[in-house]
């Protein structure tokens, strides 16, 4: 897959996000910009991911899980020292049992994308065109 990210006005730090078949804002955060930024896509991630796998998994499971609903919430504070924290608050609605609860926190914590974040050696390799 390919994701393609243009400039939407020249000399302004505005951005549009094409990805699957959808477009997407991009900006700089406040106080220069209206954001979203960049951070809070790879913020986004996590947090969607989670839901959208609890919500599978419940369903697969017959986990009489209605609804979930995520919170992610960042410290940055350390970033240039290479210390990301995120921290994931999942709302989970439905008449679910205590042990339910366990299984669906373990499960969050196997999503694809939590996965790629803390267990992949991501490799990234940049490449220059001239347009």
């Amino acid at each position: 897959m390919t994701i393609r990210i243009q400039q939407t006005s020249p000399g302004v730090a505005t951005y549009s996000v094409q990805a699957s078949g959808s477009t997407l804002p991009m900006d700089l955060p406040a106080p220069r910009g209206n954001g979203p930024d960049p951070h809070d896509y790879f913020d986004t991630a996590l947090g969607g991911c989670k839901a959208m796998t609890l919500m599978l998994y419940a369903q697969s499971k017959s986990i009489p899980l209605e609804a979930v609903d995520v919170q992610v919430e960042r410290d940055d504070s350390e970033e240039r020292k290479g210390i990301y924290r995120l921290t994931a608050r999942l709302s989970l609605r439905g008449e679910l049992s205590d042990a339910q609860v366990d299984e669906l926190l373990a499960v969050a914590e196997r999503c694809p994308i939590h996965k790629l974040m803390t267990r992949t050696d991501v490799q990234v390799s940049t490449l220059v065109a001239r347009a």
